[in-house]
């Protein structure tokens, strides 16, 4: 494998250089991070190939390295820029040089949020989360709801390549165990257009102006009418969260949200929400 050409990047105030190979693969070398840092390059490379997560992305590539007054190409340890954040995540802070350290837990922090967002859909009952994110500020709540669909974007493509085909054989197992997780989902994707993000953020609204009532109605802690209008939705629809509804179903959902905000409200006016025309060419 060699090196292509590089490019100068900044990552948390520190200048570094990219290297892009000829497997169309970018690397930094594992040394410029440990020096920037302060930390012992040697260990963290065994921590690196010791970690069966991200050890198959440590190459040594030859390059030129600076040599007395000159250069020489010799192999360099270089880590695929896709395993980095990973590797940071796993740094002892207390071992970082002292005018690093904070950026280093701050990295920390923001990594550990991050794969929270990633996988937490993996983790928690749907219901769960929708009364997780039900008191959280709309951006928070769409950043979250954005990243549970990519989640589940990802892990229809890696079925449909074969990847999770090809790991799952490692271990022994059958497709039909990915398959029976993710049966429902696949059903109401495959051949479906789901709501657009503008559709999926109305009816967010819409699920949060019926529990705005029925929290005012019964009383009830306002995320758990959230949670239980949420519930209702998904069992009427046959759906685990909004935001994978079929598009031909958007009318309906509409109507139905606005009959549970009559129910709670009746001989009230509908609010406009509720009134207008939402046709698919929202986007």
């Amino acid at each position: 494998m060699d090196i292509v050409h590089s490019v100068p990047f900044i990552f948390y105030g520190e200048v570094f250089k990219a290297y892009l190979a000829s497997d169309r693969q970018w690397y930094i070398p594992v040394n410029d991070v440990c020096a920037a840092l302060d930390i012992d390059s040697r260990s963290q490379r065994r921590r690196i190939q010791d970690d069966e997560a991200i050890s198959h992305r440590l190459m040594n590539i030859p390059m030129e390295t600076p040599y007395q007054d000159s250069t020489r190409i010799q192999d360099v340890s270089c880590l695929n820029l896709r395993a980095l954040p990973y590797w940071l995540g796993t740094i002892d802070a207390r071992r970082v040089k002292e005018e690093y350290r904070k950026k280093v837990i701050l990295f920390k922090r923001e990594f550990a949020e991050a794969a929270w967002a990633v996988f937490r859909s993996d983790m928690v009952p749907s219901d769960m989360l929708a009364e997780m994110d039900a008191n959280l500020p709309s951006q928070e709540r769409e950043y979250l709801e954005a990243m549970d669909q990519m989640r589940q974007v990802r892990k229809k493509l890696d079925l449909l390549s074969g990847r999770l085909d090809d790991e799952l054989a490692k271990v022994g197992a059958e497709l039909q165990d990915i398959t029976g997780r993710l049966g429902t989902l696949e059903e109401s994707l495959i051949g479906k257009q789901i709501v657009n993000p503008a559709q999926a953020r109305l009816l967010q609204e819409m699920i949060a102006s019926v529990a705005d009532v029925k929290h005012a109605k019964t009383k009830k802690p306002k995320s758990q009418c959230f949670a239980e209008v949420h519930e209702e939705f998904k069992s009427a629809f046959k759906v685990h969260i909004y935001s994978i509804l079929p598009e031909e179903q958007l009318q309906a959902a509409i109507t139905f949200l606005g009959a549970r905000w009559a129910f709670y409200n009746p001989g009230e006016t509908l609010p406009e929400i509720f009134r207008g025309s939402h046709q698919p060419s929202l986007f």
